[in-house]
Parts: structure tokens; C-alpha cells; sequence
């Protein structure tokens, strides 16, 4: 019975930590080219659910975002930037988000328009190749709808990137090693009681 409870705790542990390992945070520091120019430099922060394959987030899905600590509102829609076409593309899995800065293409717009016909509130791309302004690596910002009214360029990739994995809770830990104590101490006695 101890056994068995054991080995449903460790699976549901191992099950626990795979599940919450999917969520990874991220942040971009502006370092130049911001407005208004009274202002610190934004740091744009957020998570995203997924699957990290080699340096790649596959499957992403539960995107949020924040400039400064304030969220962007509403339906947040996720896509990258095509150039042949000079637009967004929303396709599923069009994002391209990487532990690799330099390999990133992805836009979070924040509006009931994913299409972009109508006006976004708040928009936040990070991408390379061909930027929309015609640079090799850009990431900007407009957060319209901020408190401060964020308009950010980070034009050749000034900034820097960090994507990573939510650290599992301390108490999941705590717990696995106080089952395996019991189980030990459970055994001792047992084998003391045979002796």
C-alpha cells in the first residue's frame, strides 16, 4: 500500500513538473530609441505555454504581456512577420519565439481585430530577417494605451532577450523527498520488526 502511494505521489510529482515546465517568461529591456524621451527605457515582460524543442517554443498558446508591469488588455493575438507579403501572418504556429534572440519572429497585438483593419491598442514584435522597417533585426514596441504612451525602436537588435522556463515550486521538491523519507523509515521498521 505505502509502495503503490509512493509511486502515485512520484507520477503525479514528475506529471506536475512537466506540466508547469511548459510556462516560460520572458523579457526585452529596451536600451535606446524609446519616447518619450523623459521617460526609464521600457522592459516589456510576459509568458508564454509551450514546448521547447532545442532552442525553438513550439505549440504556443497562453500568451500575456506587460509593459512596465501594466498588462496589455483584452483578446492577445500571436503571429510573425512575413516580408514577401509586408504583413502579419496568424497562422497557427506562424510565431517563431527562441532562448535565441536572434532567431526570433514573432507579434503580440492586442486588439479584437486580429486581422489589423481596424486599430490596435497595443502592439509588441520582435523580428528578424526583414523588419518591417526594412531592418535586419528590430524590435519595437507602441503601447498606445499605457499610462505613458510607450513608442519604442530597438532597431539592429538593441536590447536584451530572456526566455525562460518557470522554475518548478519549492514545495513539490519538499514533498517528493518527505515521501521517500517516510517510505525509508516505513522499511526500517519493517526489516527491525523481522529481525
Amino acid at each position: 500500500m505505502i509502495k503503490k502511494l509512493i509511486q502515485a505521489a512520484a507520477l503525479l510529482a514528475v506529471c506536475g513538473g512537466a506540466a508547469h515546465a511548459s510556462t516560460y517568461d520572458f523579457s526585452y529591456s529596451f536600451t535606446s530609441n524609446f519616447a518619450p524621451v523623459d521617460t526609464q527605457p521600457p522592459v516589456v515582460t510576459g509568458s508564454f505555454d509551450g514546448t521547447l524543442n532545442g532552442s525553438l517554443l513550439t505549440n504556443i498558446s497562453g500568451v500575456s504581456v506587460a509593459v512596465n508591469g501594466v498588462a496589455f488588455n483584452g483578446p492577445l493575438s500571436i503571429g510573425s512577420w512575413n516580408p514577401s507579403i509586408g504583413e502579419v501572418n496568424f497562422a497557427p504556429n506562424a510565431a517563431v519565439v527562441s532562448t535565441d534572440g536572434t532567431l526570433n519572429n514573432f507579434v503580440i497585438v492586442d486588439t479584437n481585430d486580429p486581422t489589423l483593419t481596424a486599430n490596435f491598442t497595443n502592439l509588441f514584435y520582435y523580428v528578424n530577417g526583414t523588419g518591417p522597417q526594412g531592418n535586419s533585426q528590430e524590435v519595437s514596441l507602441q503601447n498606445i494605451a499605457g499610462p505613458s504612451g510607450f513608442d519604442a525602436d530597438s532597431a539592429g537588435g538593441v536590447g536584451t532577450w530572456s526566455l525562460k522556463p518557470v522554475p518548478l515550486p519549492a514545495a513539490l521538491p519538499l514533498l517528493v523527498s518527505g515521501l521517500g523519507l517516510f517510505a525509508a523509515a516505513k522499511r526500517r521498521r519493517r526489516e527491525a520488526a523481522a529481525a
